[in-house]
């Protein structure tokens, strides 16, 4: 049987995308028809301060690996008492799903932030 196809998670990453990049492009606009530079400077700070927010936050929720294999207790620190380390891999599939919930978040803004870059100093 053939795995079904996230059709939800792929809506999700286009509306996610179109939002971000139509906030990020009226930021843009806002910025070039008042000649405000830090009004472009701001929004692109707010943007990059998210995508590495979120990437912190998909790292620690990920277990602080990139892994997709969940963690064993012989991979976790020496220092854990066995009952810290139990607590640790009982939380780990309920993390990892989170974190899988935030890319769908963190996606569609690192691919906004490329493309507007991409267009400002390569094409532009």
């Amino acid at each position: 049987m053939k795995p079904k196809f996230p059709l939800k998670k792929l809506l999700f990453l286009v509306i996610n995308f179109i939002i971000s990049f139509v906030l990020l492009r009226i930021i843009i606009e806002v910025s070039e028809r008042t000649g405000m530079l830090w009004i472009y400077i701001t929004g692109a700070c707010i943007y990059a301060a998210l995508i590495i927010g979120l990437f912190l936050a998909y790292f620690v929720l990920n277990g602080y690996t990139f892994n997709k294999e969940p963690l064993t207790a012989c991979d976790l620190s020496d220092k854990l008492t066995d009952e810290q380390k139990a607590d640790f891999l009982a939380k780990q599939p309920e993390r990892k799903e989170k974190a899988q919930k935030l890319l769908l978040v963190l996606f569609p803004l690192i691919l906004t932030f490329a493309i507007s870059y991409i267009e400002l100093y390569i094409i532009g």
